[in-house]
């Protein structure tokens, strides 16, 4: 087994630790370096065994066998006037040593001058569906896009307070990505023929694409209060950075579309891109709230960035490719692409509201915001193909103002009841320019209008009903999926006959249609739960969830052969039941079980096909029991078992046993 440099010394420091606090009376908190010091600690080590398709239990559970520290909290107070540089601390971690999900916070305070926070996060993301099978009469029906990445974000916050009404900020924060990808992609390039077209529409590749992103952040701010007023400023510098570098998976590569006798001849020998971009952007930001008057509140905000950079595309290509539109006849090809370009996107929002309090029980609140996004770009393009030199440049620019109005009253005529009833105005004014000419199939104006009621009602301590009701109405749709008209709602009903017993049901609606694609989309979702609690010994739960999608819609292609022409569906109902119990039936022993049976049915498919998908069960049971043994901890023993089954792609189906056995310590 295998463990990193980081994980063994976490190891080392906690179980130092607990050996030097273990002696203490657990009832008293251990003074240490002027702190009194408590906390606790939970390892163990996790016996899995999976059956079926591994890919799949990895992108639902990544769950894998080895010694792990699940938590580790350690707090400290320090002791009235034993410490000048802080009064208390805490730190918190999770999930270390190979688990999905790590988590990790530092916080020292000192009353009244500091605060500082350290964050982490760390989080795997797994995907893979089986590419490669057939069914249905097809291969290769799965998106064939697959990725194992790992994305961390990490902070720092400090801040330092100088008088009663000032206070500093000085804040860091980095986010990145990195891992593979695989995807696929089209062979195309700059300069290339309508039969070159015909050829990149029907072999799109499967391509490894390894990812790096990162985005770093450092600002400064200021927090004044005044009377009744909090003004916020904060200034700093941004950048963010991503490459991808991406090849052939192996040479002589067929195409994903092997349905298509005529790819069977246009292999791929070889394929390379380098894809780079870098954007930095100074951070202004500015809020501020306060009473005009004592029934007038005032609140604004004016966000500034201003993104710009380079980004660069480099591509290479050869293998044997058509040299008729019908692929009848094929020659090997070479070439080459290189792109040069330059971003500058400012961004504008602004932000100004105001709330009038016309009684105690009603008040009217009014929002507007504008905002201003402008992408301006500018690129060079130079491709070769068999000594043949194509060289271009193109401007493109967006410009996106939009402008919403938010007109809200709410109503409290009774501690027990309450409305808040209003409309959302909305106007966006998109113009994309090509060269400096207005392309008027990608430049629009949309204006929406959005009522929304929302209602809150407790008729007695042990009832409670919310709901609200909205409608969208877009004059234009932008795409095809866009709709015309939007309308839902929820109703949340809450029962606590007594004090141990607990009633929650939901109910979510929503219609969406765009007549003119002959789009439609429904949802409808129901869930209940029940928590009844016997006795301090003896409680349950149990609940089930409804839910059912459907979409159709149609789809066009620009150029090439289009592969599709029918419309396309998309129906799936998913039911989830779900029920545990926590018993104790001894003072200091305790076992709990929760379970989960997921079933759903449905199909996405192409009107005059079979299929893609279909119906899916998967059952996720957890029993776990634990004793208190006294002043040396808690000894838990879980058991996990799943089954992951699809009835057309039988390959996806996995079954899993995960066997962890816990020890936690307090200190």
């Amino acid at each position: 087994m295998k463990m990193n440099i980081h994980f063994c010394c976490m190891v080392f420091a906690a179980s130092l630790l607990a050996s030097r606090l273990g002696a203490q009376d657990i009832t008293k908190p251990a003074v240490i370096g002027g702190f009194e010091n408590q906390g606790s600690v939970t390892s163990g080590y996790r016996f899995t065994d999976v059956n079926g398709y591994r890919p799949k239990y990895t992108e639902l559970f990544g769950l894998n066998s080895g010694l792990r520290i699940l938590d580790f909290s350690l707090f400290g107070k320090a002791k009235a006037g034993e410490n000048r540089f802080a009064d208390s601390y805490s730190l918190t971690l999770s999930g270390l040593g190979g688990e999905p999900y790590t988590t990790a916070q530092l916080t020292v305070k000192k009353n009244r001058v500091y605060d500082l926070r350290l964050n982490f996060r760390q989080s795997h993301y797994y995907w893979n569906r089986n590419d490669n099978v057939s069914s249905n009469g097809f291969t290769a029906i799965t998106s064939n896009h697959d990725w194992a990445t790992v994305r961390k974000f990490g902070s720092l916050n400090l801040g330092i307070q100088a008088t009663n009404n000032l206070r500093f900020n000085v804040e860091y924060f980095r986010n990145t990505r990195d891992g593979v990808t695989f995807t696929t992609r089209s062979l195309d390039y700059f300069g290339s023929s309508a039969i070159w077209g015909s050829f990149a529409r029907a072999n799109p590749y499967y391509l490894i694409a390894p990812v790096s992103e990162s985005t770093n952040r450092v600002t400064g701010g200021i927090d004044y209060a005044r009377n009744q007023w909090n003004f916020h400023y904060k200034a700093g510098y941004q950048r963010f950075e991503d490459a991808v570098n991406g090849n052939n998976v192996t040479p002589g590569q067929r195409s994903i579309n092997v349905n298509d006798i005529t790819t069977a001849a246009e292999l791929l020998s070889a394929a390379s891109w380098t894809d780079y971009r870098r954007l930095s952007t100074p951070v202004s930001e500015f809020s501020y709230n306060g009473n005009v008057v004592p029934r007038l509140e005032a609140r604004g905000s004016y966000l500034y960035y201003r993104y710009s950079g380079p980004a660069s595309l480099d591509m290479s290509a050869n293998g044997i490719a058509r040299t008729n539109s019908s692929g009848t006849t094929d020659a090997p090809y070479a070439f080459s692409l290189s792109t040069r370009a330059t971003n500058s996107e400012p961004n504008h929002v602004l932000d100004q509201g105001f709330t009038y309090k016309i009684t105690e029980w009603w008040s009217v609140l009014t929002d507007y915001r504008y905002s201003r996004f402008t992408v301006d770009s500018n690129a060079l393009f130079r491709s070769v193909n068999a000594n043949v030199v194509a060289e271009g440049t193109a401007r493109n620019q967006w410009k996106i103002g939009t402008s919403t109005v938010d007109f809200r009253m709410a109503f409290t005529p009774l501690p027990s009841l309450s409305f808040d009833a209003g409309v959302r105005l909305f106007k966006s004014d998109i113009e994309y320019l090509q060269e400096g000419v207005v392309d008027t199939t990608r430049t629009k104006r949309i204006k929406s209008v959005w009522p929304a009621l929302s209602v809150f009602y407790q008729p007695s301590k042990m009832i409670t009903i919310r709901g609200d009701i909205e409608e969208t109405n877009n004059g234009t749709s932008y795409t095809r999926i866009t709709p015309h008209t939007d309308v839902g709602g929820r109703v949340v009903l809450r029962i606590r006959p007594g004090d141990k017993l607990y009633f929650e049901n939901t109910f979510v609606a929503r219609n969406r249609k765009q007549l003119a694609a002959d789009y439609e989309s429904t949802i409808r979702s129901n869930s209940t739960a029940v928590t009844w609690e016997f006795s301090e010994r003896v409680s349950v739960f149990a609940g089930f969830a409804y839910d059912s999608f459907f979409a159709s819609d149609y789809t066009t292609f620009l150029r090439g052969t289009p592969p599709l022409t029918n419309s396309l569906r998309d129906q799936t109902v998913n039911r989830v039941w779900q029920g545990g119990f926590r018993l104790s039936p001894v003072k200091r022993l305790g076992v709990d079980f929760a379970g989960n049976f997921v079933r759903s049915t449905g199909s996405g498919e192409i009107a005059g096909e079979p299929a893609l998908y279909g119906p899916m069960t998967f059952p996720y049971a957890t029993g776990a029991i634990h004793y208190d043994f006294p002043r040396v901890g808690r000894l838990a023993i879980e058991l996990q078992r799943t089954y992951y089954i699809e009835q057309i792609i039988t390959a996806n189906n996995f079954g899993a046993k995960l066997l962890t056995i816990l020890w936690t310590y307090n200190f």
